[in-house]
């Protein structure tokens, strides 16, 4: 055989490898990414969820403002957070165990770890998140761990920060 055609024999072997593992690593980021928009969008609808637990005694001291866009928000802190809890369960289709069931779109055998929601009410305010931006009104904030296979990899878990402020939940409402 002429040594030409060895080399080009090797170097399409490389080239077929590359192409097939490239296409590989490009599904897993796009799967990746999927999960976390999909993850990301239904923590803001639980943040938003969160909203109807409004504080009334302290709202009912008071004065009443007529500027809806203006006027301070407070949240009862422990029913805010459980009803986030409830609503990420909820809406990423979790078992009491916070495990991903049938319906799920995260498939993993791994739960869900929820790290913390902290909710910070115009009395904390202001106050710097962990991006470094001030938070100057009522606001949910969550940081979730998600199970996800990666292919020569295993189980690793994606962490999502969410901020849900009282201003994103009235432009949604109206």
């Amino acid at each position: 055989m002429n040594g030409n055609l060895w080399v080009i024999l090797v170097l399409a072997t490389i080239i077929i490898f590359l192409t097939i593992f490239g296409w590989m690593a490009i599904t897993e980021v796009r799967g990746i990414y999927t999960l976390g928009v999909r993850v990301e969008n239904s923590l803001i609808a639980a943040g938003w969820a969160g909203f109807k637990e409004i504080d009334l005694l302290k709202m009912a001291t008071r004065l009443n403002d007529e500027d809806m866009e203006e006027r301070e928000i407070f949240l009862n802190k422990a029913a805010a957070i459980n009803t986030v809890r409830n609503y990420i369960k909820e809406n990423l289709n979790l078992d009491e165990g916070y495990t991903p069931n049938n319906e799920s779109y995260i498939h993993n055998e791994n739960p869900v770890l929820i790290e913390n929601i902290v909710i910070y009410n115009p009395d904390d305010l202001p106050a710097i998140n962990n991006e470094g931006i001030q938070l100057e009104r009522t606001t949910i904030h969550m940081t979730v761990l998600v199970p996800k296979n990666i292919k020569f990899y295993g189980t690793a878990y994606l962490k999502k920060n969410v901020y849900v402020d009282i201003d994103s939940f009235y432009k949604n409402k109206q």
